[in-house]
This record gives C-alpha cells, structure tokens and sequence, in this order.
C-alpha cells in the first residue's frame, strides 16, 4: 500500500509531491498520483520517481491518506466514481477551496476526512496549511495528517467556519506579496537602479523583515516605529503608501478573498 496517494497533478497535487520528496520525507515509491493525462503525470513520474495512474480508483484503493488536489466542481465525480470501494482505515484530505467537509461525508459515509488550506509555497516546504477535522477522524489520523504536512510548511488546527478567512489570507496572500515585491522592485528601477539589483534588494528586504518580525514579540507598529524617523526617509515613503491607501486596499484584498470563497462554496452547502 502506498503511504500517500493524491488525486489531482495541478499546482497543489504536484507541489505537494516535490515538497515532501525534497525534504525527504517520502520516497518517490511510496507516492502514487493519478490524473486524466499522461503528458501531465509521465514529466512527473520521471522526475520523482513515484507510481502514476490515469484511473482514481487505482489511488483510493491502494493508499492510506488519499489527497483531493482537484478542482471544487470535480470534487463530486470523482468522490461518485470511488464510493462503492471499502475505504475504512483511510483518511481522505481535500484540499478544494470553499467544498464543505460535510459535502464529501455525505458522498463517501464514515470515512476520516480533513479539510485543508494550503498554498503554493507548499511545493518549498514553507506554507501554512489550516486544517479542519471531520466527525470520522480520530486522533491517529490527525497526527498521521500533521506528521506528513509539516514537512510543507506548518499544518494549524482552525474551526471550518473559518476557512474562507483562511483562504482570504494565506491561500491567496502569496500574491499579494509577489505584487509588493514587484512594486518594490520597480520602485527602484525608477530610483535608478539595475533590475537586478533591485529585484534583489527587495527579495532580501522582505525576508529580512519576516525573520525579524518573526524573531520578536514586538508589534507590526512598533516594528515600523524602529525603521521610521521623524522627517525621515522611510517616514516620507510611509506617508505617501498612506496617501495612496496602501493599507486599507490590503486589508480589502483579504477581506474580498474571502467573501468569494464563500460564494464558491456556497453551492456545495454551509460547513
């Protein structure tokens, strides 16, 4: 039996398979992945080492944790085209957006499912992934289910009601970020920097200010107050993202984020 099987070679399916191959926390023998392409799971295979099938049901039978990587819409196909299997003993952890836990217990009855919100960054070894338990999970496949996303990132317990906030943030957060960098990185180009000077003063700005932020009790605030002097430089740049509402279009990007997870659960019932 394979200890991982996942359904679904997109972004998250295949990030999820590098990631825990590079950390080392898997060989590629104990993987099997499945999909409706060979040209999307034979570049993957040869890669990674790991089983490929074109037929689901092949990963449902033959794994322990079963990972749904797949699209919200194709949730329920593929969940149809399984159901009649014996999945007792299996966790099954569904990764699509805005899709109720109760939707897929509903469909496949008594079986261990986990919700989970992860985002691209899982493929690094650095996403946070927020999970929620279903009524079937018991303690063991928490701890199976932790043990294996830790490897991507950190893996934090939250209520179900709350995922659409979760997927405001963190699932959608690495593009705002990219944007900010982008920004930074063009900002100073028109200072008159190369691009590539740039593009590197800004990578390692951020990161410099994440492990800081990272490595104090200090608020956002006070952290700001130390980088800012009266009538300084830093303080003019600040005034002028103020000007421009910088911080309240952030906040509104997350908070928009997550008012459309929720309309795209919506057709698949409340948590």
């Amino acid at each position: 039996m394979f200890e991982v099987g996942i359904v679904g070679a997109g972004k998250i399916g295949s990030g999820i398979i590098k990631g825990l191959i590079e950390k080392k926390a898997f060989k590629g023998e104990n993987i099997i992945l499945s999909d409706v392409s060979e040209n999307i799971l034979n570049p993957i295979k040869n890669e990674y080492g790991i089983e490929v099938s074109l037929n689901n049901r092949d990963v449902f039978s033959s794994s322990r944790v079963i990972i749904l990587a797949v699209k919200p819409n194709l949730i329920a196909p593929v969940l149809d085209n399984i159901k009649d299997l014996n999945l007792k003993g299996k966790l099954i952890v569904s990764v699509a957006a805005g899709v109720p836990i109760a939707f897929v217990e509903n469909i496949v009855s008594n079986v261990a499912v986990i919700r989970i919100m992860p985002n691209i960054s899982l493929s690094i070894g650095y996403s946070p992934s927020c999970y929620s338990l279903g009524k079937y999970v018991t303690k063991e496949d928490e701890k199976l289910f932790v043990d294996i996303f830790k490897n991507l990132g950190s893996a934090i317990n939250v209520e179900e009601k709350l995922m659409d906030a979760v997927t405001g943030l963190s699932g959608s957060g690495p593009a705002y970020v990219f944007l900010f960098l982008k920004a930074l990185t063009e900002g100073g180009m028109k200072a008159g920097l190369s691009k590539d000077v740039s593009r590197k003063l800004a990578l390692d700005t951020l990161y410099g200010a994440v492990l800081m932020a990272s490595s104090t009790d200090k608020s956002f605030d006070e952290l700001i107050n130390m980088v800012k002097t009266p009538g300084g430089t830093t303080e003019k740049g600040l005034l002028k993202l103020e000007e421009y509402l910088v911080e309240k279009g952030i906040i509104e990007a997350v908070v928009k984020a997550a008012e459309r997870s929720k309309e795209l659960g919506e057709a698949y019932g409340k948590c």
